[in-house]
């Protein structure tokens, strides 16, 4: 169905698709057309090569995505323009069911791929990283960035508030290298987390501890290797105009 889409839309092998426009592909309502007109017209099949009950299955998979309430996540041609800076907005997607935020996340996650491991030299942020360990694949995607993205002179930053988010069953031993790959971290006072539990699974000295123990404005505990710095953070005039005067909102 999809050679029988592009052959409809004239893409080749020998098609330059640098050269197009978003407009110019294909969405999801065009693959279900092509798919619907096939099962109407299924008599008229030279030597089909699936029964018409698969084709029934395929669209009735792909219905809601094409036509049904979760078109306006996946069907229609992309607004991004550039990507020089681009921020994903995923807080509408919390309401949505498992499997459609965890197709929505897989999408952004294999853009972040392709920035990150094949073009390179990018940075890439994951705010609220809570919603993303929710699932062992999400899990394997990001340890697989933090690894590799440095050969490809690009940078992840990780940042969640609740380390009880990574220590849920299921996901607890996949999530434990995301604490020890990374080459720089910035810890902050862990708030009600236990002591221990906190300095166990962060690998961190007493003493180490005992610097972020009290939480104290821009002040934080920065590792960087094998070495140890407490970093008090003073914002300039100027980027302080910026923050307002609205506590953060």
């Amino acid at each position: 169905m999809l050679e029988r889409l592009y052959e409809k839309w004239g893409f080749t092998d020998q098609t330059n698709f640098s050269a197009m426009r978003p407009a110019d592909f294909p969405i999801l309502s065009d693959l279900y057309a092509v798919i619907e007109d096939a099962y109407q017209n299924y008599d008229k099949e030279q030597n089909p090569l699936y029964p018409k009950e698969l084709l029934q299955e395929v669209l009735l998979g792909l219905h809601s995505m094409c036509k049904g309430a979760e078109s306006k996540f996946f069907n229609g041609c992309t607004n991004i323009t550039s990507s020089r800076f681009l921020v994903f907005g995923v807080k509408g997607v919390l309401q949505a069911s498992g499997s459609v935020k965890n197709a929505l996340l897989f999408n952004v996650l294999s853009y972040l791929s392709d920035k990150l491991l094949t073009i390179g030299n990018t940075v890439a942020v994951l705010d609220e990283l809570y919603l993303f360990l929710s699932n062992p694949t999400t899990i394997e995607y990001i340890r697989n960035f933090m690894k590799r993205v440095r050969k490809k002179d690009s940078a992840l930053l990780l940042a969640s508030q609740n380390l009880e988010d990574f220590t849920m069953p299921g996901v607890a031993e996949l999530t434990k290298p995301l604490f020890s790959i990374p080459t720089h971290q910035f810890l902050f006072n862990a708030g009600s987390i236990d002591r221990r539990f906190f300095m166990d699974n962060l690998q961190l000295e007493e003493s180490e501890y005992e610097h972020i123990r009290f939480p104290l404005k821009g002040l934080c505990l920065y590792k960087c290797g094998n070495e140890r710095y407490l970093l008090e953070v003073h914002a300039p005039d100027y980027k302080r105009k910026l923050f307002g005067e609205a506590g953060g909102r």
